[in-house]
C-alpha cells in the first residue's frame, strides 16, 4: 500500500485490508464473510488536488461504497482486548523511546524464531501493528502524542506469555515480545476485557464495478 499527494496504490490487497485502512480499525474489528480476506484485488486512484494526507480515508470509504457497494454497520461487544501502556509513571518519554519528525511505517526482519521491527510511529499505529502480533484488539492507552522512532526485538513465543522465551537447553534465548516492549521502549501490554466497536459487514462484491 502506498499513498503520495496524487495517488493511491493498492497492489494485492484483500479487501478487509482496504476496510481497515478507510475505518481505522484493527483486523478482529470487521465482521464479515471470508472472502474479504482471501479475495485480492489491485487498486489506483488519483487523489484530487487539496485533499490532504488524513482526508484519503474518507475518500477509501467512497470509493469502497461505489465499486464494491459495501454497507455495514458498527456494533459495539466485550472482548478480550490488550492496553498498549507506559510501564512507569514519570517524568519524560519512557526510556527507548525518541521522537520522530514524521511517520514512515514498522520494517520487519524475521526469522523462525527472531523478530525486529523498526519505524517510525505514532502510538495508534503501533498498538494495530502489536495487534497483528498477538492476535488481539490492542487499545492505545499510553497518553503520548506524534510519531516516535520504534527499534524493537523479541523471540518468537505462543503470543500470551510474558516471560523469556528458552532455547532447547532451557537458557533463555531471548525476551518475549510482552518482556522486549517494557525492556526496550518501557511499555506494557496489560490483558482485560473491555468494549470494542465493530464493523459488521452487511453487503460486498466480489466483482466491483468498472473504471
Amino acid at each position: 500500500m502506498s499513498v503520495d499527494p496524487a495517488w493511491l496504490r493498492y497492489t494485492n490487497v484483500s479487501l478487509r485490508d482496504v476496510v481497515k485502512q478507510a475505518y481505522g480499525v484493527q483486523d478482529d474489528q470487521i465482521s464479515g464473510p471470508e472472502w474479504l480476506g482471501v479475495a485480492r484485488f489491485d487498486i489506483v486512484a488519483k487523489i484530487p488536488a487539496g485533499v490532504p494526507k488524513d482526508g484519503v480515508p474518507r475518500m477509501l470509504q467512497a470509493l469502497l461504497a461505489d465499486r464494491f457497494k459495501l454497507a455495514l454497520h458498527r456494533e459495539t461487544k466485550e472482548a478480550r482486548i490488550y492496553a498498549l501502556a507506559v510501564a512507569k509513571n514519570g517524568s519524560g518519554l519512557p526510556k527507548g523511546l525518541q521522537k520522530a519528525e514524521s511517520t514512515s511505517g514498522l520494517t520487519g526482519n524475521s526469522s523462525r524464531t527472531r523478530h525486529h521491527a523498526a519505524g517510525n510511529v505514532t502510538m495508534a499505529q503501533f498498538a494495530d501493528y502489536l495487534a497483528q502480533q498477538v492476535g488481539r484488539v490492542v487499545l492505545d492507552q499510553t497518553g503520548l502524542g506524534g510519531p516516535f522512532a520504534i527499534a524493537l526485538d523479541w523471540v518468537a513465543d505462543d503470543g500470551a506469555n510474558p516471560e523469556p522465551a528458552t532455547g532447547a537447553d532451557g537458557a533463555a534465548a531471548g525476551p518475549s515480545l510482552f518482556m522486549a516492549l517494557q525492556e526496550q521502549l518501557g511499555l506494557r501490554l496489560g490483558a482485560q476485557r473491555g468494549p470494542v466497536e465493530m464493523l459488521v459487514i452487511d453487503r460486498a462484491e466480489k466483482v466491483p464495478t468498472e473504471n
